[in-house]
């Protein structure tokens, strides 16, 4: 019951779309410039967590990242994991996933930034794909006790997670409860797709 309700939990393929012609749409407005910005800042975005980063709605924002890969300065990847399909959006020239698998993180870290970007002081986010490990992701911010800096991991499912991240991203409560080390953070997938705010969804694991 909790996978049906997340695109993101396991990735089984992926699927790059046709390269974009490279010239100038005709429409080509600030929302396009903003979601340019955020896909580069974040590394990559399903069309929801962009309008999510941008404040607008997710029409707004596929046709802003239409008008990106018209200009050939946005690329997409069709993901197809256990319960259906979604679009991946990345900057032109961004390194392609791997895999579906981390298709699946990408679009997960994605979504967890277009959070943060609103609700963190001194927001910095960094996306790390170094090709020898998954892909996770560093978010600076100012916490109450000062500059804070958290390492984010996204296990998918079937994956473990990393001992040295600060933040876990599962795709189920199920998941995080058994598989968050002690004295850890978590949030899940499933909590990030509901409406709210991220410091409401971060939880401690066991102790």
């Amino acid at each position: 019951m909790e996978q049906r309700r997340n695109p993101f939990a396991k990735g089984m393929a992926v699927k790059p779309g046709p390269r974009g012609p490279g010239i100038e749409a005709r429409d080509f407005s600030g929302r396009a410039w903003e979601l340019l910005q955020a896909l580069c800042e974040s590394g990559g975005l399903t069309t929801g967590a962009a309008a999510m980063a941008v404040n607008c709605s997710r029409q707004t924002a596929s046709n802003g990242m239409k008008t990106l890969w018209y200009a050939g300065m946005a690329e997409w990847y069709d993901v197809q994991s256990t319960v259906g399909m979604f679009r991946l959006w990345l900057p032109v020239e961004a390194r392609p996933p791997r895999d579906a698998q981390e298709a699946c993180r990408m679009a997960v870290l994605g979504l967890c930034y277009s959070l943060a970007k609103h609700e963190v002081p001194g927001f910095r986010w960094q996306l790390t794909r170094n090709g020898k490990s998954h892909a996770m992701a560093t978010l600076e911010f100012h916490g109450q006790n000062g500059p804070e800096r958290w390492l984010v991991d996204a296990p998918r499912t079937e994956q473990e997670p990393t001992a040295t991240a600060d933040l876990y991203i599962f795709p189920t409560e199920t998941e995080a409860k058994e598989m968050t080390p002690a004295g850890k953070r978590y949030t899940t997938d499933e909590l990030l797709l509901e409406p709210g705010k991220l410091s409401e969804k971060i939880f401690w694991g066991k102790l």
